[in-house]
């Protein structure tokens, strides 16, 4: 890239996002953040019912030179999830293409569209695409939106992120739940923590999404960005449990499809082959998961 690049980043409220746009900050690179948050300090836009002339005059005022989508639907029926996974992906897409089409677009995609692999195995760009349930379904619909777009001539990636931790972990993730229930209750109810998980801190996902924002010349269309080693989800929410002191039970349920620690989990084992990402832009995970945690906990929210 250029040296002097202008970044929009859409999702700029959501928990990735934040932590995007803190690093650009920090990192003195200019950028402009949206949200469809009311309330937020950024603009405020909602990707999938916003109308296309909004988002075109935007991108035509600010002629961004990198298009970072940290925007998602985690949580909702499957209306919601395309909705916010694959319709918002074609908006910016679209507008892109008539208002910015020289810009790098970086879709920050999902462990979920693999889908699950055997155990001991890791997942590297070109495993199978098999997703387990609607989230990872709408998250795949959208990087092949992106994709395509990448075959097509455009300077577009998929970072496909593992799973996500660390300070200011929302309630729709594993450890925010437990975060929130840490304190207020005596047992908390979860899913089946039978699931071993990649999990990669917030921060340095957020490395890399700034990495690929100013890296120089031709990248792969997909990237993982995971810690590269799988731990299984008991040990991490009693490992959270323990840095919390406090005596609370965690009671698991069944599993079923879903998310590890929801009632509703099937897929047993997600690893990244990080290899790829290593080779293009010299990114690793720093943060290790011990760490995250303890950082987690010690940014809680407090009444």
């Amino acid at each position: 890239m250029s040296g002097s690049e202008r970044v929009m980043v859409f999702g700029a409220g959501g928990f990735l996002g934040g932590a995007i746009c803190r690093l650009l900050e920090e990192r003195g690179i200019d950028y402009r953040g949206f949200t469809r948050s009311t309330g937020d300090p950024h603009r405020r836009f909602d990707l999938a019912t916003g109308h296309c002339f909004a988002l075109d005059t935007q991108f035509g005022l600010y002629k961004p030179t990198v298009i970072v989508n940290a925007a998602a639907a985690t949580q909702g029926d499957v209306l919601e999830l395309t909705r916010g996974n694959v319709v918002a992906v074609q908006s910016l897409l679209s507008s892109m293409n008539g208002h910015a089409s020289n810009a790098r677009f970086i879709q920050i995609g999902s462990a979920a569209e693999y889908g699950g692999a055997p155990r001991g195995t890791s997942q590297n760009e070109q495993a199978e695409l098999r997703p387990g349930g609607a989230y990872g379904y709408t998250k795949l619909a959208g990087s092949e939106l992106v994709l395509r777009a990448q075959r097509n001539g455009a300077d577009a990636i998929v970072l496909r992120s593992f799973n996500i931790t660390g300070p200011g972990s929302p309630p729709s993730t594993l450890f925010g739940r437990v975060l929130r229930q840490l304190g207020t209750t005596d047992t908390i109810e979860l899913g089946s923590l039978e699931a071993w998980r990649d999990y990669v801190d917030v921060r340095d996902v957020a490395e890399a999404v700034v990495a690929v924002a100013t890296a120089e010349g031709h990248l792969p269309p997909v990237l993982n960005v995971g810690s590269g080693k799988a731990t299984l989800a008991r040990d991490a929410v009693h490992q959270l449990v323990e840095l919390s002191g406090t005596t609370t039970k965690i009671v698991e349920g069944e599993v079923h499809a879903g998310h590890a620690g929801s009632p509703a989990d099937t897929v047993a084992w997600q690893q990244a082959d990080t290899t790829l990402i290593g080779k293009h832009l010299g990114w690793s995970s720093k943060i290790p998961l011990d760490q995250s945690l303890a950082d987690t906990w010690t940014a809680r929210p407090r009444e």
